[in-house]
C-alpha cells in the first residue's frame, strides 16, 4: 500500500502535465477509471495541484496512491498538505455516456448514473474512517495532524451527455453534500481541465503582471 510523498513543486512540469491531460482526453473520450487511475498516478504535479479544490490547502506538498485507511478501507488517491493539515480524496470514475446521468423510458427525469453513486459512497466511506482516527496517534503519524481538513471530489462523465437540467442537479448535490463536516464535490472530466486550465490563465496572469512591473 502506498504512503505520503513528498511533492516539491514545478510550474513548468504542470504546465505540461496539463497539456498532457488535454491530449489523453481529446484521444480517449470514454476512458474506463482504469485508465485514468495510471494516468493520474503518473503525474505528481498535476495530481498534487488538485488539492489546491481544498480552500485549506496553501500549498500541496504530498501525494499518495492507494493509501491504506489503517486496515478499514484504501483511498485510491490524495494529495495535499501536510503543513497545513488539509487533503483532497479524489476518486476518479469513468468518462461513459452513464456515468452521471441514466435516461429511462417513461421516465421524464434521469436516474443518477451507478458509477457516480458508487464513487459518493466510496468518498463517504474514507472519510468515515478519517474521523474515526481524528485525534489519534496513527493520525498525527501519517499526516502530521491530529485534525486534518479533508475534502472529498469525486470525477465522473462527460460534460457533452449532461442535460441543462441534470447539470442544474449536478451542481446543486456538489455544493450541497456534506459528510461529518467534509464537502464532496462532483464534477466531470470537462469541468476538471476547464478548472486547471483557469487556474493556469490565473497564475501565468499574474507571472506576466509581475514581469511587466520589473522591466
Amino acid at each position: 500500500m502506498g504512503l505520503l510523498r513528498p511533492v516539491a513543486p514545478d510550474r513548468r512540469m504542470l504546465l505540461q502535465e496539463i497539456d498532457e491531460f488535454r491530449t489523453f482526453l481529446a484521444g480517449n473520450p470514454r476512458a474506463e477509471r482504469a485508465q485514468f487511475l495510471p494516468f493520474f498516478n503518473a503525474r505528481d504535479q498535476l495530481f498534487a495541484f488538485l488539492a489546491t479544490f481544498n480552500n485549506a490547502v496553501l500549498e500541496p506538498d504530498h501525494v499518495a496512491h492507494e493509501f491504506a485507511l489503517w486496515g478499514d478501507f484504501v483511498c485510491d488517491t490524495l494529495s495535499g498538505s501536510k503543513r497545513n493539515g488539509a487533503f483532497v480524496l479524489i476518486e476518479f470514475e469513468d468518462a461513459s455516456v452513464t456515468s452521471l446521468f441514466r435516461r429511462l423510458p417513461g421516465r421524464r427525469v434521469s436516474r443518477w448514473g451507478v458509477r457516480v453513486e458508487a464513487g459518493l459512497s466510496q468518498v463517504t466511506d474514507w472519510l468515515f474512517r478519517l474521523d474515526r482516527a481524528r485525534n489519534s496517534s496513527e493520525m498525527e503519524r501519517d499526516f502530521g495532524t491530529r485534525q486534518l481538513r479533508p475534502l472529498g471530489l469525486v470525477v465522473a462523465g462527460r460534460r457533452s451527455e449532461v442535460t441543462p437540467y441534470d447539470l442544474e442537479r449536478l451542481n446543486w448535490r456538489s455544493e450541497h453534500t456534506v459528510v461529518g463536516g467534509a464537502q464532496i464535490g462532483i464534477m466531470t472530466y470537462d469541468d476538471l481541465l476547464d478548472w486547471l486550465e483557469g487556474r493556469v490563465s490565473l497564475v501565468k496572469g499574474l507571472d506576466e503582471e509581475g514581469e511587466a512591473q520589473v522591466s
